[in-house]
């Protein structure tokens, strides 16, 4: 299911995800792993408990196909284990006949499906790409900021990284938690996506979700915007007014930027978090809070506190639960998936009938480091898509300036694709040792076209 050039493997492609299968029988186990590489299904096969552990470690899987009988374990124990640890990644169960009692038992407790022993390969590979090609279109829903009912922890609906799947993990063992949150990473990165991911899936969801830019706010004025003001308070309070903290009662408030509130501010934060109560400016009632708290910076709040411009009390108050996000360019396998999901939402927005990302394109974008994170991603693919007349995006319309192509016509398309190709043959290699067939895997090719391609472009070693 590789792509060919002009074409694209959209979002939905099975080639995107990763089937883990645990076969004791080591015919079998062959077998299958054969017939899925045959269906271009991404497998990683092993015959023990112990080896289902170590891969699901890797946090990069998406369906666990094991069989009920294992060596070392059982397939019951194992899903026992996926459930509590990797909540979310759906497992299809493998049995004899004699133990079809406790497959039927599992599927209730939470198991996707079960096969029994002996079975048609060809009904394994059909049971295999329906449950597959449901987990990919449920990736493609879930990308929008609005729908998070069925989110599924682990399932790529952060990207298809394993740092991004463990985040969704731990959103997911948020759940039942009202434990404050700190999200750091840089600008852009996706900080508020993933607060509005753990309020979305939290006891709170039927409450508001109240964000605020702390950055943005009036220094002047923050304290009445946080808390709130009665009538007469101050010069210009005509009336009174409710805060943040109160709009957020009984749901969530998102502190972005946190770093940027002043010393004063920060000590009737502590205040807040500590007595779970405040006061509107001017006001003598507490205020009984009902709020979860997530907040968010791009700074170094470590290196803040040894400079005392951040006080260690309430970076321990908010930093119960810490999620650190990596920028995009730690974590390339998520800008092409990304990508693909950001044009078929534009393209499902906007009625234009695009189909996808060239290969080409595909390639230029794995070239590119991207220090604006995901928000710049997306910001190219918006404006690649109103700029698209083809049914396929190509380079060209990733360009961010236009006068980069207007440079006396020296620059063509064509030597534009063959600088962006070299490039990410160049990040390739770099990402994988050198290692020519994991290079080459990377970048959707076969080995032969690498080493050829790096013969073109005098890349060789």
């Amino acid at each position: 299911m590789q792509a060919q050039s002009g074409q694209v493997r959209e979002a939905g492609d099975l080639a995107d995800y990763c089937l883990l299968l645990v076969e004791d029988d080591e015919i079998m186990r062959l077998s299958l792993e054969d017939r899925l590489r045959l269906e271009n299904i991404p497998v990683r096969a092993v015959g023990d408990l112990s080896g289902a552990r170590k891969e699901l470690e890797k946090g990069d899987i998406d369906l666990v196909v094991t069989d009920i009988r294992l060596p070392d374990g059982s397939g019951i124990e194992l899903f026992g284990e996926i459930a509590g640890r990797f909540p979310g990644t759906p497992v299809i169960l493998m049995t004899a006949y004699g133990d079809i009692s406790d497959a039927v038992e599992l599927v209730k407790a939470g198991a996707l499906d079960y096969l029994t022993k002996p079975f048609d390969i060809s009904d394994f590979i059909s049971k295999v790409e329906y449950h597959l090609s449901s987990i990919a279109d449920t990736h493609l829903t879930m990308g929008g900021a609005d729908d998070d009912d069925n989110f599924k922890a682990g399932a790529g609906r952060l990207g298809k990284s394993a740092s991004m799947r463990k985040i969704e993990r731990l959103v997911a063992r948020l759940r039942d938690s009202d434990s404050s949150v700190l999200i750091t990473g840089e600008s852009g990165a996706g900080k508020e996506v993933v607060a509005t991911l753990i309020h979305n899936n939290s006891m709170r969801r039927q409450g508001p979700m109240v964000k605020v830019n702390c950055a943005a706010l009036s220094p002047t004025l923050i304290e009445s915007e946080l808390f709130g003001h009665e009538k007469g308070a101050f010069t210009g309070a005509f009336k009174q007014r409710i805060g943040r903290f109160e709009q957020a009662q009984g749901g969530t408030i998102f502190l972005d930027e946190i770093a940027e509130v002043s010393p004063e501010i920060q000590v009737k934060l502590l205040r807040v978090l500590q007595e779970r109560e405040f006061e509107r400016v001017g006001g003598v009632e507490s205020i009984a809070l009902d709020v979860r708290i997530i907040a968010a910076t791009q700074v170094d709040l470590v290196e803040s506190i040894e400079r005392h411009e951040f006080r260690s009390d309430l970076y321990w108050r908010l930093n119960v639960i810490h999620l650190g996000i990596p920028p995009l360019r730690e974590r390339r396998e998520d800008i092409v998936y990304l990508a693909r999901i950001f044009v078929s939402q534009q393209a499902a927005m906007t009625g234009s009938g695009i189909k996808g990302l060239s290969q080409e394109a595909e390639s230029q974008l794995l070239s590119m480091t991207f220090p604006g994170n995901v928000r710049e991603l997306k910001n190219i693919i918006e404006r690649a898509v109103a700029l698209c007349d083809a049914p396929w995006i190509s380079p060209a319309e990733l360009v961010l300036d236009d006068s980069e192509t207007d440079d006396a016509g020296a620059t063509t398309l064509k030597q534009s694709i063959e600088d962006a190709e070299r490039r990410a043959i160049l990040a390739a290699l770099a990402e994988n040792d050198h290692k020519i067939t994991q290079a080459a895997t990377a970048l959707g090719i076969s080995r032969k076209n690498l080493w050829q391609k790096m013969k073109r472009y005098q890349l060789e070693k």
